[in-house]
């Protein structure tokens, strides 16, 4: 299996047959980003990988969000002893996509794109990276190669899901998740990882009307991540966890939330519920 096998759940490649000209109305979407910092739920002194996962589930279901994207997500590794993403989706009753970052033990590590809709098409992309232990490390980097390349191996992803606008038509929308480095400074990796994510899912003159969100991990957007900036509208922050749109001016805001996370992360969950204007 190569490093960036991704799994789609429920999701068939459907032969589309949207009605051409005009739709009924707008695609309006529900959408939510969280890290979910691998299921450790934190005891006080620190944090420790949690079996249960129903509180986890709880809260993306409260959200009622259609589409939900989220990092940091350990999947099918040894001490998990469970495929996750399947558990998840299937309690959610959710497509889903897996964004691949890495080989973890006998698992995997990286970020899920869920689904209410189904997903049509999908891709990944592994960001640049080179580890000071040589090829087959992908974390825990060092020296030059942390400063160039970052911590450990980051991925992007999008996956092209079916909206439906009315009870006979759908149109495609492209959701783009990812998580960038957290190494503090300097930001060049940050701002590298935007311009991947631009250039990989076509963000600056997108195939479909677009949403990116995940944890880019930077309070200063326009400064760190002018890729996404410059082509995107920002929908929707929580310190580090952000959800854009694309092209500017393509969608309304009409709601947004920060849902607090609790003990299940150091991330809250961030939504915003968003409607195309055309």
């Amino acid at each position: 299996m190569s490093r960036n096998h991704l799994f789609k759940i429920g999701a068939v490649l459907l032969a589309l047959s949207v009605a051409s000209g005009a739709f009924a109305q707008t695609p309006e979407v529900t959408i939510a980003s969280w890290n979910v910092r691998s299921f450790e739920v934190s005891n006080g002194s620190g944090q420790n990988l949690t079996d249960d996962i129903s509180d986890y589930i709880t809260l993306l279901r409260n959200t009622g969000a259609d589409i939900i994207a989220l990092n940091e997500f350990e999947t099918a590794t040894g001490r998990m002893g469970r495929e996750r993403m399947s558990e998840i989706a299937s309690a959610l009753g959710m497509y889903a996509y897996y964004i691949e970052s890495y080989p973890k033990d006998v698992g995997y590590y990286g970020n899920v794109i869920l689904s209410r809709y189904p997903i049509v098409s999908a891709a990944s992309h592994l960001m640049p990276y080179e580890n000071v232990n040589g090829d087959g490390y992908y974390d825990h980097n060092s020296g030059t190669y942390l400063e160039q390349y970052g911590s450990d191996q980051r991925s992007v992803g999008y996956a092209d899901i079916l909206v439906p606008v009315s009870a006979s038509e759908s149109r495609v929308i492209r959701v783009v998740c990812s998580h960038f480095d957290h190494y503090v400074s300097p930001d060049a990796v940050r701002t590298m990882q935007a311009e991947e994510s631009v250039e990989f899912a076509s963000l600056d003159n997108p195939s479909y009307p677009s949403i990116m969100a995940g944890d880019l991990n930077t309070t200063s957007p326009a400064t760190v991540i002018p890729a996404i900036w410059n082509c995107g509208d920002q929908a929707a922050a929580n310190g580090l966890d952000h959800i854009f749109t694309f092209p500017k001016g393509a969608w309304t805001v009409t709601d947004t939330e920060t849902v607090s996370s609790g003990n299940l992360s150091d991330h809250n969950a961030v939504v915003a519920t968003l409607t195309l204007n055309e």
